[in-house]
C-alpha cells in the first residue's frame, strides 16, 4: 500500500482548483486567517464564519464530499464545533473532522469524540507545526481511505477473475485499516498514546473492574491515575523555540515509559501534559513511582539542537480510582483525574518538581465531595475529607 506524503499531495497541482479542499469554520476572522496563512499553501481553502453557514454553503455545493477536511472552532454561536461536525458525519462521513479549542473540557473531548466520530481534537494555542503535521496526516488518511474504498466498490468483480488476488487484497486493506487505527490512537510527535487511546478504553477498563469485584465480591482492585506537567515548558519555546521544546517532548515521553511499567499505560494529554495509568499498583507504590519520574527527569539532559542541552523538572498529581472505596460507582475515572489535575495544581503550587496524592478519608457526605473540592480546592483542609500525601521538599502545604 502507498504512502502518502505532502510531496504526493502536491504533485502536480498547479491549478488551484486541483489541491486537496479544506473548510474552515469559526466566528473570529482573525482565527480563519491565521489558519488561511498557515494551510494554503498546499491546500484549497474555504471558510465558513458559524456552523450554520458552513452547513447551507455544504448544501449549495454540487459536491460537498469533494471537502477533504475540515478544521472547525468548538465555541461558536447557535451551532457548536461538535453539533456541526456530527451534522457533517451524516452529510459526509469520511471528511476528516478536527475540533481546535481553546477549552480543555473532559465532556466536550468525550462528545466530539463519541458523537463527530473526531479525527483529532486540539486546543488553543496550538503549535503551527503541529496542526500543519495534523492536517497533512488527516489528508493522507481521507485519501487513502478513498482509495481503499474505491478498491471494496470493484471488489465483487475482482474475486469472480482471482481469488488469490483478492486474498492478498484483503490482507493489505486489513494492514491499512489497522495502521488507520494505530495512527488515531498515536500521538504523532512523540509515538505515544493518544487522548483518543484513553476515552475509547479507560471505560473497558473500568468495566473489567466492575466485573472482577461483582464476581469475587472482593477489595476492588485500584488504577491509579497520575497527572504529569513539564515545569516551565512555555519558557523553553521561548527562550530555544518549538523545535527546542518538541525535542524535549519526544524525549520526556521517552523517560516517562522508560520508568513506568511496561503494563502502565503513558499518554500524551495535550501540549506539555501527560496521563499516566497504573493498572493494580497500590497507592504507596504509584507515590514511589512518581518520585522516580521526578528524579529520572531532573538529573536528564535534554538536546534541544545545536550542541546544546538544558535541564528541566516536571510536577505530578496522582488519584486512585475509584476514588470512594466505600461506593467504588459513585465518581467516574473522568472525575477521579480531576482530583489527579487538582493534586498537581497543588504540586506546582508549592514549588513544582514535587508530586502530590490526594485520597479519600471516612468522608461523612460523599455526594458533595467533588463538587465542593472542584469550586474551592481549600475545601480539601476545611472537611478532613480527604488525605493529602507529598514529596518530601514541600513542607508545608500552600493551597
Amino acid at each position: 500500500m502507498p504512502v502518502f506524503s505532502m510531496e504526493n499531495i502536491t504533485k502536480d497541482t498547479e491549478d488551484e482548483n486541483e489541491k486537496p479542499l479544506v473548510m474552515l469554520v469559526d466566528d473570529e476572522i482573525e482565527n480563519i486567517n491565521v489558519l488561511r496563512q498557515l494551510l494554503e499553501s498546499h491546500f484549497q481553502i474555504i471558510t465558513g464564519l458559524n456552523g450554520a453557514e458552513a452547513l447551507k454553503m455544504i448544501d449549495n455545493m454540487v459536491d460537498p464530499k469533494q471537502i477533504q477536511l475540515i478544521i472547525s472552532d468548538q465555541r461558536m454561536p447557535k451551532v457548536t464545533g461538535v453539533e456541526f461536525l456530527e451534522q457533517i458525519v451524516d452529510r459526509m462521513p469520511d471528511t476528516i473532522r478536527i475540533i481546535l479549542t481553546g477549552y480543555s473540557d473532559t465532556q466536550v473531548i468525550i462528545d466530539a469524540i463519541n458523537k463527530a466520530k473526531l479525527y483529532k481534537f486540539m486546543t488553543k494555542p496550538f503549535d503551527p507545526v503541529e496542526l500543519s503535521l495534523t492536517v497533512q496526516r488527516g489528508i493522507e488518511a481521507y485519501q487513502m481511505r478513498k482509495e481503499l474504498i474505491e478498491y471494496s466498490t470493484n471488489l465483487e468483480v475482482i474475486v469472480k477473475k482471482r481469488t488469490i488476488e483478492l486474498h492478498s487484497k484483503n490482507e493489505e486493506l486489513n494492514e491499512a485499516l489497522d495502521a488507520l487505527e494505530k495512527q488515531s490512537l498515536t500521538d504523532q510527535l512523540t509515538g505515544i498514546h493518544n487522548r483518543h487511546f484513553l476515552t475509547k478504553f479507560m471505560p473497558q477498563e473500568v468495566a473489567r473492574l466492575n466485573r472482577t469485584f461483582e464476581q469475587k465480591n472482593d477489595e476492588l482492585e485500584q488504577i491509579s491515575l497520575m497527572m504529569v506537567d513539564i515545569d516551565f515548558f512555555k519558557q523553553v519555546n521561548d527562550d530555544f523555540s518549538h523545535d527546542a521544546g518538541d525535542k524535549v517532548l519526544v524525549k520526556f515521553a521517552h523517560l516517562l515509559v522508560q520508568t513506568c511499567r511496561e503494563s502502565d499505560w503513558v499518554i500524551r494529554w495535550g501540549g506539555e501534559e501527560f496521563v499516566i495509568i497504573a493498572r493494580g499498583l497500590p497507592r504507596e507504590d504509584t507515590e514511589n513511582l512518581a518520585e522516580r519520574i521526578c528524579k529520572n527527569i531532573a538529573k536528564a539532559q535534554f538536546d534541544i539542537g545545536l550542541d546544546k542541552t538544558i535541564s528541566i523538572t516536571c510536577s505530578i498529581g496522582i488519584a486512585s480510582f475509584p476514588f470512594m472505596a466505600k461506593d467504588h460507582k459513585l465518581l467516574t475515572w473522568q472525575q477521579t483525574l480531576n482530583f489527579a489535575d487538582t493534586a498537581l495544581y497543588i504540586a506546582k503550587n508549592n514549588g513544582r518538581n514535587a508530586w502530590v496524592s490526594l485520597s479519600e478519608k471516612n468522608v461523612e457526605q460523599p455526594v458533595s465531595l467533588y463538587k465542593n473540592t472542584m469550586e474551592d480546592i481549600k475545601h480539601i483542609y476545611g472537611s478532613g475529607d480527604i488525605t493529602i500525601q507529598h514529596s518530601s521538599s514541600i513542607e508545608p502545604i500552600n493551597l
